[in-house]
């Protein structure tokens, strides 16, 4: 018999055993990688881990500046409602005011509050004698031992048409009857005539006790406040009255020491 290796036919057992003096076939479909018994390499595991990592601190890092945002919007709605809320009586009174000259159903409708004949309050029945109509806080404090409402709403009326509004904010004196404290005295001489409301209040730094609001769209605004005097050691008081026209300019303003000691310490039937 002839020599197969010879005549060149193709020999499956001189194939097989050439092929594994050899390395395996590059492009086998069914190699598996030798040295890591067919597991991924532990750099590229390193990688897939650490970039996972990155991916789940990412996501964290994103939903705690999700809810630190979310909270301080919380809070800012939370302290803007506050603060609207505690300035209902002067809101009431500016939407009353709008409508002087009308009848007091129109009024009550536009403002959207209801107005009474008295107070709940014995004391501000005895002192606001000459008002007709009344609208006042649900909530109280304490003045001096007194309890008030924390703001008052009192409207002049003829006829049943709105004539006056004045708003009284008690709640501004419960730390102190004389006022709000500051270091020296406030001299109104020097605000220009003309100044805005807004421009006065931030010089004198005051919010209103007293806001009353007249025919003509006339405002008067009053400030209470007290310092201790440096030479006498007493406590001062003062309350500066100060009067705007219809197109918000300052036409008025003046002061006047207060003397409530001297209130309380003259007798009667003197």
């Amino acid at each position: 018999m002839a020599d197969k290796n010879n005549t060149g036919e193709f020999s499956m057992d001189s194939y097989v055993n050439e092929r594994l003096a050899e390395d395996v076939e590059p492009n086998n479909p069914f190699e598996v990688p030798q040295g890591d018994g067919g597991k991924k390499p532990k750099k590229a595991k390193r990688n897939f881990r650490k970039k996972l990592k990155n991916v789940n601190f990412k996501s964290k890092k994103t939903l705690i500046i999700a809810a630190a945002v979310f909270v301080l919007i919380l809070f800012l709605i939370i302290f803007i409602w506050i603060r609207v809320r505690r300035n209902d009586g002067a809101r009431y009174a500016r939407l009353l005011s709008q409508n002087i000259g009308r009848s007091i159903s129109t009024a009550e409708k536009k403002a959207g509050i209801e107005l009474k004949d008295e107070s709940e309050y014995a004391t501000l029945n005895q002192i606001y004698i000459s008002y007709q109509k009344i609208a006042e806080s649900k909530k109280s404090c304490k003045i001096q031992g007194v309890h008030l409402p924390e703001w008052a709403i009192f409207c002049n009326t003829e006829v049943n048409e709105l004539t006056s509004v004045t708003y009284y904010n008690y709640e501004l004196l419960e730390d102190s009857i004389f006022g709000t404290e500051r270091k020296s005295y406030l001299d109104p001489q020097l605000i220009p005539l003309g100044t805005s409301i807004k421009d006065v209040e931030k010089k004198l730094d005051l919010e209103p006790y007293r806001i009353q609001y007249l025919q003509g769209k006339i405002q008067i605004r009053e400030y209470r406040y007290c310092y201790d005097d440096k030479e006498s050691g007493d406590v001062v008081a003062y309350a500066i009255t100060a009067k705007w026209s219809e197109n918000g300019s300052l036409i008025d303003i003046k002061d006047v020491r207060r003397n409530y000691i001297g209130t309380l310490l003259v007798s009667p039937e003197a």
